[in-house]
């Protein structure tokens, strides 16, 4: 059963997310990751982490379009990079090499005070949304009011409400 919330990330490369796609259209249940650019931790996540059972919607705009909700997928865990063993590391990192390899690996480069990117994210279920639309629908989890289409640069994110998501996902 999806969490009661979801999230939306702004601006992602659409070669990243062409990429897991294609990886699940032939592994459809292939948990893969994504390495939001951001030094700070996602905070909800970290403090109710999502899993197979209990997965978290998530949305995506791309670097092209900020705009526009064109991708959806499924939050299945989440990690502090920073907390991954050596072993984990390693493991992700081929798993990255063989099914991501646009990606290549773990990155630790975000342009923030901490200077390092912490979290990873594991997703299953990417798809294209049919019929792509404005951020503008999504409402905050934060106070309810609609995300803005004002969007200048990639980066970020936001919990929005999963009532508002399913009429626009149905839209």
């Amino acid at each position: 059963m999806l969490k009661p919330i979801a999230l939306f990330i702004n601006g992602v490369f659409a070669s990243v997310l062409d990429e897991i796609l294609e990886t699940q259209s032939a592994l459809p249940e292939q948990i893969l990751f994504l390495q939001p650019y951001s030094g700070y931790v996602i905070k909800k996540l970290r403090d109710d982490v999502p899993s197979v059972e209990s997965p978290m919607r998530l949305f995506l705009s791309i670097t092209d379009d900020l705009a526009t909700i064109r991708y959806q997928a499924e939050i299945v865990g989440w990690r502090d990079k920073r907390d991954l063993s050596q072993d984990e590391k390693q493991s992700i990192n081929r798993v990255i090499a063989a099914l991501q390899k646009g990606e290549r690996e773990l990155y630790n480069d975000a342009p923030s005070s901490t200077g390092e990117n912490v979290n990873l994210l594991y997703v299953r279920r990417l798809q294209k949304v049919s019929s792509p639309f404005s951020v503008a629908q999504l409402r905050k989890l934060s106070d309810g009011e609609p995300l803005s289409t004002a969007r200048t640069t990639a980066g970020g994110y936001s919990y929005v409400e999963t009532e508002v998501l399913e009429l626009a996902a149905s839209s």
